[in-house]
């Protein structure tokens, strides 16, 4: 089962960046990567997370993500969303008149999401002695919502040209794994 997941998510990515990458308009795709800390009750710790996000009408956007998980406690977390953006562009300049054409855009989101999640059960008396632990892996699937804000960097200087910089605030809600988290992104929009 966990070969397949893999295969089957390895084909989604390759699948969804190849229509992106044959199919795009200018500043309609943008890849990014971004720090996260997910925190809960029982569970807390930072990930890395890879975006590719492209916009299929004017403010509508698909936004496939991949997050690794740094290990904790020996837990190894791999997190797979299927997000989806709806572009307030013009929200934050109508609310505060001198935000008007700084780059600002709101944006709530809303995706589903698939968490691998691996480690050591427990310590085990009856196990061989090349493994001390009996380990568990588990797939569980769910869905995510939160809201977002963009910020396209000014272009002073030529290198942060097509550039922008991303908050977002997300809850997870995945069977055994339900939890709120944040992330600070870079974006690069192509």
């Amino acid at each position: 089962m966990c070969l397949f997941l893999k295969k089957s998510l390895l084909i989604s990515i390759f699948s969804i960046s190849s229509v992106f990458c044959f199919s795009q308009k200018e500043k309609d795709l943008s890849v990014g990567l971004s720090l996260n800390y997910g925190f809960g009750k029982d569970f807390d710790n930072y990930a890395s997370t890879i975006h590719f996000n492209y916009n299929i009408l004017d403010r509508f956007r698909v936004a496939p993500s991949f997050s690794y998980y740094f290990d904790k406690d020996d837990i190894k977390m791999r997190l797979f969303t299927l997000g989806f953006h709806y572009l307030f562009p013009d929200i934050i300049s109508n609310m505060f008149p001198s935000m008007k054409n700084q780059g600002l855009c709101f944006y709530p989101v809303f995706g589903f999401s698939i968490v691998n999640t691996s480690g050591p059960k427990k310590n085990c008396s009856s196990c061989s002695a090349g493994s001390r632990y009996n380990s568990f892996s588990s797939n569980n699937f769910g869905f995510d919502f939160g809201v977002g804000v963009e910020y396209e960097l000014p272009t002073l200087l030529p290198v942060f040209r097509d550039m922008a910089v991303n908050f977002e605030i997300e809850y997870f809600a995945v069977e055994n794994y339900s939890r709120p988290s944040v992330g600070f992104g870079l974006l690069y929009y192509f």
